[in-house]
């Protein structure tokens, strides 16, 4: 019981919050990143109207195109046609499915997903500025010996030089820092011309 007065007595009423101000920031909605789904959004509809009439959903788990159906469930929704011995599905069993009265949003959000991933994979993330600094100098001092690269003194990581080829293969897929490097080692003389690589040395050749 003391404890409970305690705990009683810490209880003020704080009279310099405003109410309704407080219960208005926490019945917000949240702002919603995507502009699809924002501009679609009807806020007098619930959560799961608005994602349902958007052809989306929540949990994937719950999915009906992906979760495995179970065998009872599917008996439940086919009858047997004994006149015709086939399977017919029976409209009163079906649960009917809501009309996708905005269905263009997943769609839309489907191509921002493709085109994004065709960007990603077109112009690839830039290695770090570190990475970048040893792999020029690296380059520089052995070309494209990366057993001679693998025991340079400042090969901190002890990488191997499978590691230091793979590390490099990276980089000359990264059109933004491999073609400045190339300009700058006059190594590429004109932005058409074809890139002049240094000679490669085979890792398992020993």
């Amino acid at each position: 019981m003391p404890r409970l007065r305690k705990l009683r007595r810490k209880q003020k009423y704080r009279y310099n919050v405003n109410r309704k101000r407080l219960n208005a920031k926490l019945t917000k909605m949240p702002e919603i990143q995507c502009d699809a789904v924002k501009k679609a959004w009807d806020s007098s509809k619930s959560l799961t109207e608005n994602v349902t009439q958007m052809g989306l959903v929540l949990d994937p788990n719950n999915m009906k195109g992906l979760a495995i159906p179970k065998r009872k469930d599917l008996l439940r929704k086919l009858q047997l046609d004994k006149k015709n011995n086939k399977l017919s599905t029976s409209p009163d069993l079906l649960e009917p499915e809501p009309p996708l009265t905005k269905g263009h949003v997943a769609i839309q959000l489907e191509k921002q997903a493709r085109d994004g991933y065709a960007a990603k994979k077109t112009n690839p993330h830039p290695l770090p500025k570190e990475m970048l600094r040893k792999l020029t100098t690296l380059l520089d001092k052995y070309g494209e010996n990366f057993k001679a690269m693998a025991n340079d003194h400042t090969n901190y990581n002890q990488e191997t030089p499978a590691q230091l080829q793979s590390q490099v293969k990276r980089l000359k897929a990264i059109p933004q820092q491999w073609i400045p490097y190339l300009k700058s080692r006059n190594l590429l003389e004109k932005e058409g011309d074809q890139l002049q690589e240094p000679m490669s040395d085979d890792i398992d050749d020993e």
